[in-house]
């Protein structure tokens, strides 16, 4: 009997010990602090989700799950919920963030990542940055990088993609030695394996080189004068298993996607253009390279189209239909966003879905999306408010970069240098946030084709008199100053948008009002009345932008995370789209 007391005993101390270790390891786990005096934990991962806690400052939870801009943390026991991660600290969080240099190397993450004109989703498509290809990094803004990436400038999402050091780059010696011949017209030679590098030579077409070494998508060449870097998909080698991938589909069909598109005479966004086609034009692949294909159509002619705008119907599916079969879904990425009984804004409501939600597209109709929403029910939702994926011919905002190419707009960092601004409880200077919120709408109008100038790029001082001299020197047509707001009643919240004259600047500050409050999910206190300097004796419609309060400390929390910059600065760019579309 005590024999089998103590093998009883034996194994519950054994079972204890390793219910202990079970719970030390999630302990070991990543956790989060709150960070604001106190914060409402959501059932779900938005705004829109019921609160079904309260948690104060200091306190510190396990992080269970990550989702876009929320953090999943585990309360008590099996009682979990969804805060915002801009009013938390992550323990990895203190941990320096690597700086990204110009030149070097990016690898996409995704399948299908897609490749913009601008930083934002409202820019149109220019190509798909493939899983697992390297491209040259440029600039950042936001959440968004620049890259170079097959002889073409564009965008993507940063977090689709992680770095490589310099060292670490893809480089091979494979071709090391061999001759090369120059494809373009003329192709410039680099100091450097970037397009934003000083040209120190150029080539002519045919032109002979000695390559070096080949790293990503740059190759390091020598001739009898010069030793530099130039882009690989304008060489070619002499044995064809050396040169630049043409796989793809040879002498299948397609039909066009797009409305009508460019014939060029070569496979890049640099050829010439020497046609164009409408959607529903049959055609026939001849040749793919780097997401281009070459074609024929009509009554033999021949040129190259960029392949995401090429649906492909050969009967010779191969290794083709797994792409024809990639499943076609919608992820909504706006809290509360309305999904229609038909496709228009005039048709009721009948549902309003959460960022992060995906639905199975059945069919695109027009610029909106008939979704699968389940149990044989159906709805729609307008193309440019949601992320496709499986489609050949993403909708975009439709409008924005035509109403803003050509027009001149002064971007008016509020204070800078000696004149800190505003000071959040936090710390935080308003002189900085404005810098950086002004050089996000700055990429964003200066990809749609705008003319933009900044009254300062740098923290430096600048007088009330020069900022409104540049805008009557630039001959602006929309002048926009940028601040953040204070007061001693720290309750206070929310942004609000002032203009002098009612008929001069008034159109201005109730188109950006209306779309900013879209955008940051701030309380909106409208258009007012200021008598500031540089609206009064501003000659362009100007307006001047509070964009909340930094004497909140929940806010300035708020106004610092990267996700509200990000929607601030789209908010203020769609709000010019709507004022110039008007006037």
């Amino acid at each position: 009997m005590i024999k089998k007391t103590i093998s009883v005993l034996i194994c519950y101390f054994l079972l204890i010990s390793t219910l202990n270790g079970t719970f030390q390891v999630s302990a070991a786990s990543e956790k989060v602090t709150i960070q604001t005096n106190s914060i409402n934990v959501r059932s779900g991962a938005g705004l829109t989700y019921p609160v079904i806690a309260t948690v104060k400052k200091g306190q510190t939870y396990d992080l269970i799950e990550s989702k876009d801009d929320w953090y999943k943390i585990r309360l008590s026991g099996t009682n979990t919920g969804w805060v915002a991660n801009w009013l938390v600290k992550k323990n990895s969080d203190s941990k320096t963030e690597n700086e990204h240099v110009n030149g070097s190397t990016v690898v996409s993450n995704t399948t299908g990542l897609r490749f913009r004109s601008g930083p934002g989703t409202t820019f149109r498509v220019i190509g798909v940055f493939e899983r697992g290809k390297a491209a040259t990094y440029l600039d950042k803004s936001g959440d968004w990088i620049k890259i170079s990436y097959k002889g073409s400038q564009g965008w993507v999402a940063s977090k689709y993609v992680s770095y490589q050091s310099t060292t670490a780059s893809n480089s091979t010696e494979s071709t090391k030695g061999k001759v090369a011949t120059v494809k373009a017209a003329s192709l410039n030679i680099r100091k450097s394996p970037s397009t934003s590098s000083t040209r120190i030579g150029s080539l002519q077409r045919n032109a002979k080189v000695t390559v070096l070494k080949e790293e990503n998508s740059w190759v390091q060449i020598r001739t009898s004068t010069v030793k530099g870097w130039v882009h690989s998909d304008y060489l070619s080698y002499n044995h064809s298993s050396d040169s630049v991938s043409n796989t793809g589909p040879a002498n299948q069909s397609g039909t066009v996607t797009a409305s009508s598109i460019n014939v060029r005479n070569s496979g890049n966004l640099t050829g010439k253009v020497i046609d164009s086609i409408k959607k529903g034009t049959s055609v026939t692949i001849i040749e793919e390279k780097n997401d281009w294909y070459k074609i024929s159509y009509g009554s033999n002619k021949t040129g190259w189209v960029a392949g995401w705008y090429i649906s492909q119907t050969s009967a010779n599916q191969g290794n083709q239909s797994s792409t024809n079969q990639k499943k076609k879904q919608v992820q909504i990425i706006y809290d509360g966003t309305n999904i229609r009984s038909g496709s228009s804004t005039s048709h009721s409501i009948v549902r309003r879905a959460n960022l992060g939600e995906t639905y199975e597209i059945i069919e695109t109709a027009g610029d909106w999306y008939k979704l699968n929403l389940g149990n044989n029910k159906t709805g729609y939702v307008a193309g440019w408010v949601v992320e496709a994926t499986g489609v050949s011919n993403p909708v975009s905002k439709p409008g924005s970069e035509q109403y803003l190419k050509n027009q001149t707009i002064v971007i008016d960092p509020g204070h800078g240098g000696r004149d800190s601004g505003a000071i959040g409880i936090r710390g935080t200077l308003e002189k900085k946030m404005t810098l950086t919120t002004a050089k996000l709408v700055y990429d964003k109008l200066k990809s749609a084709g705008a003319n933009v100038f900044m009254t300062r790029s740098n923290d430096t001082y600048v007088s009330l008199n020069s900022r409104v001299s540049t805008s009557h020197y630039r001959k602006a047509e929309a002048f926009i100053s940028l601040h953040y707001d204070s007061i001693n009643n720290s309750s206070v919240t929310g942004t609000t948008t002032y203009y002098y004259h009612s008929l001069k600047d008034g159109p201005l500050a109730s188109k950006v009002n209306n779309e900013l409050a879209k955008k940051t999910q701030l309380r909106n206190r409208g258009t007012k009345f200021g008598n500031f300097h540089v609206l009064r004796e501003n000659k362009a419609p100007a307006i001047l932008i509070e964009l909340g309060y930094l004497s909140n400390q929940t806010e300035e929390l708020t106004i610092k995370s990267s996700s509200f910059q990000e929607r601030t600065s789209q908010g203020i760019y769609n709000g010019l789209a709507q004022y110039f579309k008007t006037n």
